[in-house]
């Protein structure tokens, strides 16, 4: 028995070595894989700015900017409201543009402080709206995407808001004329017209607002910041900015406006 015994063990142990050295390498092939996995950007746009292929204007230099600090970055529709829950919870790595400030209603969120772009902000109508500010709304049945504090905070007084998740549906409503007005980026909102087909939507003058937008971490990242910001700054300097705006722009036979 004590031979069978020993025989047993010794045929067991290259096997148990065997397994050992399995377990070993799958659990340092998943630390290797967790370690080289994107981080994941959030962006609630879903035209000129960010596409399902990550071919839009900010998806193309927010991933350059990453690949520059020697890291990849996806780009990962989440919508408006929700995308700052989940980066301010860690759940998502970033935010891919928003105004300055963020931090102050989600602390646990970092500002990488170097604009991504200056978005205006405008009043799309069917028809001719004089606007003289935000006073000039405010008897309007107006628009506004759900989560775009920028905008909300101006419209929150007003009697006749509709918010929306999506974009688009506030642009069919002003087109079946149940809006006035439709409150959104000058640039965005051009692209969409021109998706939808829509030829009688236009934007109006003045904007309402001008602001530099900017990309967000998760606080756990914070030490990406400024490598990130300088990846940011050398791309303007050397070009790759500017191309990435002017190839956005004539991929999508738009009229080239820098940001």
């Amino acid at each position: 028995m004590l031979c069978r015994a020993e025989t047993s063990s010794a045929s067991w142990w290259p096997i148990l070595q065997a397994s050992c050295a399995t377990v070993a390498l799958l659990l340092l092939l998943c630390a290797s894989a967790s370690a080289e996995a994107p981080l994941r950007i959030s962006t609630s746009y879903t035209t000129l700015f960010s596409t399902p292929e990550q071919t839009g204007m900010l998806d193309r230099i927010i991933k350059e900017a990453f690949q520059r600090i020697g890291l990849d970055a996806e780009i990962v529709f989440t919508p408006t409201a929700r995308s700052l829950v989940e980066v301010n919870s860690g759940m998502l790595d970033g935010e891919i543009n928003r105004i300055a400030g963020m931090e102050r209603r989600y602390p646990d969120m970092v500002c990488v402080p170097e604009p991504n772009m200056q978005m205006q902000f405008v009043a799309f109508a069917t028809k001719d709206v004089p606007i003289s500010g935000w006073n000039s709304l405010a008897n309007l049945h107006v628009g506004v995407v759900a989560g775009w504090k920028i905008l909300e905070e101006h419209v929150r007084e007003f009697p006749h808001v509709t918010y929306a998740v999506e974009e688009k549906q506030l642009f069919e409503m002003l087109e079946m004329g149940r809006l006035d007005v439709v409150l959104y980026s000058r640039l965005g909102g051009r692209m969409l017209i021109k998706q939808l087909g829509y030829r009688d939507i236009v934007s109006l003058d003045p904007p309402l607002l001008s602001r530099d937008m900017f990309l967000y971490l998760y606080k756990g990242h914070k030490a990406l910041c400024r490598p990130l910001a300088e990846a940011l700054r050398d791309m303007k300097r050397d070009g790759t900015y500017e191309r990435i705006v002017r190839e956005t722009h004539r991929d999508l036979e738009l009229p080239y406006q820098r940001p």
